[in-house]
């Protein structure tokens, strides 16, 4: 993996998904859907070349850290971020009221 300053996270709105890029190679993505202006945080998928490397924690970090910034709400229904929310309660702020 190249060095960490080549790294970038990428809203792909068109597609409905945060995306992890490494220069020009994809990855990971992070999957929602939207319910009114609540992120339906759906899936985690991680290339499986990248498996096992800590990738989809830097992904899904990345992405509720933008979504802390931008003061977006959450509501996680993929099982990775359920668990990384468990492991980081800082980030169970973003979650929505039912």
């Amino acid at each position: 993996m190249a060095t960490a300053t080549s790294l970038k996270l990428v809203h792909n709105s068109d597609r409905d998904r945060f995306e992890l890029w490494d220069d020009e190679t994809f990855m990971g993505l992070v999957g929602y859907e939207m319910d009114g202006e609540v992120f339906i945080l759906l899936h985690t998928v991680i290339e499986e070349r990248f498996g096992q490397q800590g990738i989809a924690r830097l992904l899904v970090s990345l992405v509720l850290t933008r979504m802390r910034l931008d003061g977006a709400r959450i509501r996680p229904v993929c099982s990775y971020v359920r668990r990384f929310l468990v492991r980081f309660p800082e980030y169970q702020l973003l979650v929505a009221a039912n």
